[in-house]
């Protein structure tokens, strides 16, 4: 199948929120994409990018770069947010990871922290560690949207 990853731009606000928002089982507003991808732009450390398929989109990936303002050390901070297990959605899932440690290694990161925001406990966040990552601890998030 023919695929494509690319960064979002405003003409995709509508289907990121209707894809997310199925995803999470929460609404999330076009506007809310929409402020999101322009606060973006102004901030060259922040990508939002598109895993398309058949122009559906089926996949999300989320870049960001972190570093302290006197360290040389910097990590990328990566979510993905894919479509339902099945064999085509993990491939999906399995290419925006990879597409990912490609961005890694263009900004000359230093690792990866890989944000997953499964609300799954136990042995299936295990299932969910990607390969080559170990868990370093937990953040616990409370949420407004």
């Amino acid at each position: 199948m023919t695929y494509i990853i690319r960064e979002a731009n405003p003409q995709d606000t509508k289907e990121i929120s209707n894809f997310v928002s199925k995803r999470t089982g929460k609404m999330i507003s076009p506007l809310h994409i929409e402020n999101r991808l322009h606060f973006m732009r102004d901030n060259p450390d922040e990508s939002l990018y598109v895993y398309e398929e058949e122009n559906q989109i089926l996949g999300t990936l989320g870049f960001r770069i972190r570093q302290a303002d006197d360290a040389v050390v910097k990590f990328s901070e990566v979510s993905v947010i894919s479509m339902e297990e099945t064999d085509s959605s993990q491939a999906a899932a399995d290419k925006l990871k990879s597409y990912a440690e490609q961005l890694a290694q263009e900004h000359a990161c230093s690792g990866m922290w890989w944000i997953t925001g499964s609300e799954n406990h136990g042995d299936s966040r295990k299932a969910q560690q990607p390969l080559g990552f170990h868990e370093t601890g937990y953040r616990f998030v409370k949420r407004f949207l």
